[in-house]
């Protein structure tokens, strides 16, 4: 919906014949445009096609220039269906400027530069997606479904409260600047532990996409309707000592992205959050923790729980409180793969917290873990 202050009444009154609409040598429609101040009037689309006010009139938009008769065009090949919209220009993400869209949680402070050129700061926007049904097959590959069309109940739709900005000349990392801003996004999903996600990427920040001159490249993102939440005590902003975390681990750690076995488990757990049951959640989780520690193909989970135990805790009682534990949430995830074991909630989340920890450890370590002296040192209870 659009509200329109000046309008243009266009009357259409051409002929049926299609020789004589399509013959160049004859007028498409005879036009009288009444430009009229109107207070408020809605511009309703149903299905692309503008509001007919009578069986010959439409209310347009009209821009200054506009030439009559292309309208007249545009308008016939509207109501028939046949009309394709131009296709917006092919921009490449890569090559402009980056804002990054954050949703589930707001910043407890205005503006935090991670580095020169990438800035996460408060912002706001909406992001909806409402479900729409059409009943007509399109006249062209291009065109729009013919009208007309309906909605449905429900919908997506999720607050944009943070942006992360990378410059168009900035890359910090090895990684491109589309992977920058998931890279900023997965450090934030890690050390707050909060489901947020990022719906969508625009080319101009978004304070400015209302008032701007031209029109925006949007590219959605992380639009699915389910994500979990995993931790136990979830924060309920992003705060400044998290910012300071993502900075101090965003370039130093980043070469650990290069080791194919850490880069692997990274991506799994960033995007257990998204899985679609706690069962398939525990499994990602799982799948993370053995990919990261490789405990090797004998005696796996306590070789594997050796090695976690080992390197989260030093030698001593809380060590071996959390080798029971583990040991305990193993054989939940045996049960939930080999039994279709739906787990405990406490199962879930104790297990993701396992594996988040760590691979903040591996990051503020700058170094994945080695089985070998992990186990050496399980073994001397060192």
């Amino acid at each position: 919906m659009a509200l329109l202050g000046h309008c243009t009444l266009i009357e259409l009154s051409y002929h049926a014949d299609s020789a004589v609409r399509s013959s160049s040598e004859h007028p498409l429609a005879m036009i009288q445009a009444h430009r009229e101040r109107a207070h408020v009037w809605n511009m309703l689309w149903t299905g692309y096609r503008p509001k007919v006010v009578h069986p010959n009139l439409y209310w347009l938009p009209m821009k200054k220039n506009d030439g009559l008769l292309a309208i007249a065009k545009q308008v016939v090949a509207i109501n028939e269906g046949t009309y394709e919209w131009p296709a917006k220009p092919v921009v490449n993400p890569l090559e402009v400027a980056l804002f990054g869209g954050i949703s589930g949680r707001s910043m407890d402070v205005d503006e935090f530069e991670l580095c020169s050129g990438l800035t996460v700061r408060r912002t706001f926007a909406h992001v909806m997606a409402p479900y729409l049904l059409a009943f007509d097959r399109p006249k062209s590959p291009h065109a729009p479904h013919p009208a007309p069309w309906k909605s449905a109940h429900g919908g997506i739709g999720f607050n944009v409260d943070v942006e992360v900005a990378v410059g168009s000349e900035t890359r910090p990392t090895g990684l491109d600047r589309l992977n920058t801003i998931w890279w900023v996004l997965a450090l934030l999903r890690l050390v707050s532990g909060t489901p947020v996600r990022m719906p969508v990427i625009s080319d101009m920040p978004f304070s400015s996409i209302a008032t701007a001159p031209h029109e925006p490249n949007l590219w959605t993102i992380e639009m699915s309707p389910r994500q979990l939440q995993l931790s136990r005590n979830p924060a309920p902003t992003i705060t400044f000592a998290h910012l300071e975390w993502v900075r101090s681990v965003f370039i130093a750690a980043a070469p650990l992205l290069d080791e194919p076995a850490f880069n692997r488990a990274f991506q799994t757990l960033d995007s257990v959050t998204f899985a679609h049951s706690p069962g398939s959640a525990l499994l990602m989780t799982w799948a993370s923790i053995e990919t990261l520690f490789r405990p090797g193909r004998v005696a796996i989970g306590k070789s594997l729980c050796s090695c976690v135990a080992t390197f989260l805790q030093p030698a001593g009682s809380e060590r071996d409180r959390l080798f029971t534990q583990a040991m305990e949430l193993y054989e939940a995830r045996g049960g939930a793969i080999h039994d279709s074991q739906s787990p405990e909630l406490d199962q879930l989340i104790n297990s993701y917290e396992i594996a988040r920890l760590s691979v903040i450890s591996c990051l503020e370590r700058r170094a994945t873990p080695n089985r070998t002296d992990l186990l050496d040192r399980w073994r001397r209870r060192t």
